[in-house]
């Protein structure tokens, strides 16, 4: 008797810790379309965009804008992003949801079959041209040398996405070599440069923060398709078609 109440329990926990599981790779977020774009998780930071230049801390925390390359709009791609992603693990693996549907809630049943997440998104996509000129105003290239000092690496920014309807958030990807201070540009500014900044500068800027777990999951199973959303007032950029591929 006991026994099979202790089976019937394994069993509705695994149901239900599976449920949990499966509702989170079910899902879309935002998340996933910074993924979809190659760049790190989305993070509260306020419009950033490709030739920004950030000083990262000694333990990789804590990331502080110094300023950005003074740039000509030919030297940055910009492409305005009007999509819709949504989650096909439904028809990816419809032997997994049909195992799994027992226990999902009633808000991820359509019909009694499963519905995927979806998630629209508008936002702007820039990336930074690699032949672009660096003119770095003097107060930066002094803040520079000050956070190079005590530490930091001096990291620029590739590529960013930032959402129309929430720009305090951003996706971004550095460079991933370090913007080379010599020593000369220390002495501009009456400062020596220190055995730290030696050492710190022969590392390597970190390319984007790291993927929530659920996100690289998705990702591996190439279930989340994007596709371009055209409305009456402005077009889709032809350049984004080429990414509505399962990311």
């Amino acid at each position: 008797m006991f026994k099979r109440i202790a089976i019937m329990l394994g069993v509705l926990a695994t149901l239900v810790a599976g449920a949990f599981g499966f509702s989170k790779v079910a899902a879309v977020t935002l998340d996933d379309v910074a993924s979809h774009f190659d760049l790190g998780r989305a993070q509260a930071t306020v419009g950033v965009a490709g030739g920004d230049i950030y000083a990262i801390a000694p333990d990789g925390l804590s990331e502080t804008r110094l300023c950005s390359l003074e740039l000509q709009d030919e030297f940055v791609d910009r492409v305005q992003v009007r999509a819709q992603f949504s989650n096909v693990i439904g028809t990816t693996l419809p032997f997994l949801t049909d195992w799994i549907q027992p226990g999902l809630p009633g808000d991820m049943l359509n019909d009694d079959e499963f519905a995927g997440a979806r998630l629209r998104f508008e936002g702007e996509f820039t990336e930074l041209q690699a032949e672009a000129p660096r003119d770095i105003a003097p107060d930066c290239e002094r803040r520079m040398a000050e956070y190079a000092n005590a530490r930091h690496r001096i990291c620029m920014v590739r590529s960013s996405l930032v959402p129309s309807d929430n720009k305090a958030f951003s996706a971004y990807r550095f460079d991933s070599v370090q913007i080379f201070l010599p020593d000369r540009l220390f002495a501009l500014y009456d400062m020596e440069k220190s055995d730290a900044a030696r050492a710190v500068q022969t590392l390597d800027c970190p390319a984007s923060s790291a993927q929530p777990w659920d996100v690289a999951v998705r990702k591996s199973l190439r279930i989340i398709n994007m596709e371009s959303v055209r409305n009456d007032n402005a077009p889709v950029e032809d350049g984004i078609g080429a990414k509505a591929e399962a990311s």
